[in-house]
């Protein structure tokens, strides 16, 4: 069976599989599915309800019914359509709860974690400054054209040399990575907005650093970002 995991987005671990069984068979009467994962067939019909409810899996017209998957890419799209809405009205909860004292250092693990993250931070701050390799700022992208469009102080710095890329934001120059790794001991990817800090390592394919707001750690970074940069024409 086709492996993708959707039981971390509300999904039952039965749903899973009858997804997965339907992107390998293709369009399914609830008998061929039951008998595919050797599950009674009224757990068929509940599982491919489900799947329907929640945007998995499409009825189709023919007779006897039949259900088709939802294309992967259609899925994912959905999903993080959906977590993005979460997330925004927890932020807005967040943001009216005020804040508490103690100063969070929040991990971050993955390429995708970081840029979630970095895309909600540099799309709402008032002033950014950022440093990082190009293909991690142009994942950025969205987040660049709302400042852009709403004429948002940025500042960014490359990792590299210029490449002559379209990317998606100004450039304020390149930084030699042989001169990143005299300040930070390996490649990096910085973002300074207001009181918050994301600092990550980025060094052959692994991400990993925090996110915080800890004034310690945001002014040494601020610090070390102002040193760096300093002659950089």
């Amino acid at each position: 069976m086709t492996q993708i995991d959707l039981t971390p987005f509300g999904f039952t671990p039965t749903e899973n599989r009858a997804y997965g069984a339907l992107l390998e068979l293709g369009p399914s009467s609830g008998y061929a599915l039951a008998k595919a994962l050797s599950i009674a067939r009224a757990n068929a019909y509940q599982a491919l309800n489900g799947l329907v409810a929640k945007g998995g899996a499409i009825r189709t017209d023919e007779e006897p019914q039949r259900y088709r998957a939802e294309r992967p890419d259609a899925m994912l799209a959905r999903i993080v359509d959906t977590e993005s809405r979460k997330l925004e009205a927890l932020e807005r909860q967040v943001t009216a709860v005020g804040t508490h004292p103690g100063a969070p250092v929040v991990p971050i693990e993955g390429r995708r974690g970081l840029v979630n993250t970095a895309l909600r931070t540099v799309a709402r701050a008032r002033e950014v400054t950022l440093l990082g390799p190009e293909d991690l700022v142009t994942a950025l992208g969205p987040a660049w054209r709302r400042r852009s469009g709403e004429n948002m102080p940025s500042v960014v710095w490359v990792v590299g040399e210029e490449t002559g890329a379209d990317l998606p934001v100004a450039v304020a120059g390149f930084v030699d990575p042989g001169r990143i790794n005299e300040f930070f001991g390996s490649g990096v990817f910085v973002l300074l907005a207001s009181d918050v800090a994301i600092v990550a390592r980025v060094e052959n394919g692994e991400v990993g650093g925090y996110w915080t707001t800890d004034k310690t750690i945001v002014g040494l970074v601020r610090a070390a970002m102002e040193a760096l940069t300093a002659d950089i024409a």
